[in-house]
């Protein structure tokens, strides 16, 4: 059974990182235009920026112009200037009031575009321009559902876990697991990731980089999800459980990544939908692929099978402990180093579209399904609890009988 598992997961990834190298290679198309996003002003006197230059071909040809932001104190303005230095447009960003407008220049020839302020002025701003409008997408309230949808998954889950009195303690445990995992692999990813990543292709071609990079970011979930887990769960009593704390534990680990990757996608939606002049364009273009439902359902469906994913890994570390069979541990090292693997090379390929996101779906369906199969051998297959007071452990030197109510 595990071996079928294994296999199906390493499938999925090399057929996924297949793809991958074969169309990852393609460079984007130049685009005309150019923006600044999410600078900020915190000047004490008057001023102004100039950044952009802006070659007009044709008198008349449109120049669209999107400024936006928060003001909390003074007066920015935008400023389109001739090769005089002439003012040929102007707008004004007060408060949250965005600047959105097409000017056509009256000559061809180069302009320069930027920001002008006239006392003190503390803001944070986005600045954009192209050939044409810069069309600004509205975010609506389908977008929502991502994140409705992957919080009632984590509530869904609990409420599973609590029906079948899992325990509540074992519920708790998992989800500071996660935190605490977490955590660890997100400072690794900040001192570490980006000289692993110029390493890797600065000394090896792109097409052998690729996939070695996606197994690297792969691996970080192995060692932190798991290893450190493993770690946690056998050197204290907390690994030697019967099998309701060990699925609570795996549940628990599970539903909080749901919860809070579901809380911050609402947020991230609301935002857009209530006070899109504070977010930069290419940021409310991002949020507005969520209008389309069969963009929004796509993490509802992840996060279902992803939890699934997490109970599995994390029954196979208990079970390990009560089997004392330590290569159930490297089951579930492999098992998530596969997953997140799958999602790096997610990452670097671009979620672009809306058959790339069902293409990346696809593969964690099936590392769900594997973990949902798997997580029902592990319980058939778990160590049932010895009657009272037959069994006892001895953990760092003390010996205590292995009961399910002392498990909390």
């Amino acid at each position: 059974m595990i071996r079928r598992v294994l296999a199906l997961a390493v499938i999925v990834l090399a057929a996924l990182l297949t793809i991958g190298c074969g169309t990852s290679n393609e460079a984007p198309k130049a685009t005309e235009g150019a923006s600044i996003t999410g600078a900020t002003l915190n000047e004490e006197s008057a001023g102004e920026k100039m950044p952009f230059t802006v070659e007009v071909k044709e008198a008349g040809e449109p120049i669209g112009v999107d400024l936006r932001g928060v003001v909390s104190r003074g007066i920015l303005r935008a400023q389109l200037r001739d090769s005089e230095g002439q003012v040929v447009w102007e707008g004004v960003l007060t408060s949250t009031t965005p600047v959105n407008a097409v000017i056509e220049p009256p000559r061809a020839g180069k302009y320069t575009l930027g920001l002008v302020w006239d006392g003190a002025v503390t803001a944070s701003y986005s600045l954009t321009w192209k050939p044409g409008a810069v069309e600004v997408p509205r975010v609506t309230a389908v977008a929502l559902l991502g994140g409705v949808g992957m919080i009632a998954v984590a509530v869904a889950f609990v409420i599973y876990a609590a029906l079948r009195r899992l325990g509540w303690g074992y519920l708790g445990w998992g989800a500071l697991g996660w935190v605490v995992a977490v955590a660890l692999k997100l400072v690794w990813t900040i001192l570490f990731n980006r000289a692993v990543y110029e390493g890797l292709y600065g000394a090896l071609p792109k097409a052998l980089a690729d996939p070695l990079f996606y197994i690297y970011v792969g691996s970080l979930t192995g060692i932190f999800e798991v290893c450190v887990i493993w770690l946690a769960l056998r050197y204290t009593r907390l690994g030697k459980v019967p099998w309701p704390r060990a699925l609570a534990f795996g549940v628990g680990f599970g539903a909080v990544e749901a919860l809070l990757l579901g809380a911050s996608s609402l947020a991230g939606m609301l935002m857009g939908m209530l006070s899109p002049s504070a977010l930069p364009v290419e940021t409310l273009r991002s949020l507005a692929r969520g209008n389309n439902v069969l963009w929004s359902l796509a993490p509802i469906v992840e996060r279902l099978a992803v939890v699934y994913v997490h109970i599995l890994a994390n029954v196979l570390m208990f079970y390990a402990i009560q089997k004392r069979q330590v290569r159930w541990l490297w089951v579930s090292f492999v098992y998530m180093t596969a997953l997140d693997s799958v999602a790096a090379f997610g990452q670097l390929w671009g979620i672009t579209t809306v058959a790339r996101v069902w293409t990346l779906e696809a593969a964690m369906v099936a590392f769900g399904i594997v973990g949902w199969l798997g997580m029902r051998w592990v319980a058939r297959n778990y160590p049932s609890p010895a009657p009272a007071g037959e069994l006892t452990t001895e953990v760092q030197g003390t010996t205590e009988p292995e009961h399910p109510e002392q498990a909390e």
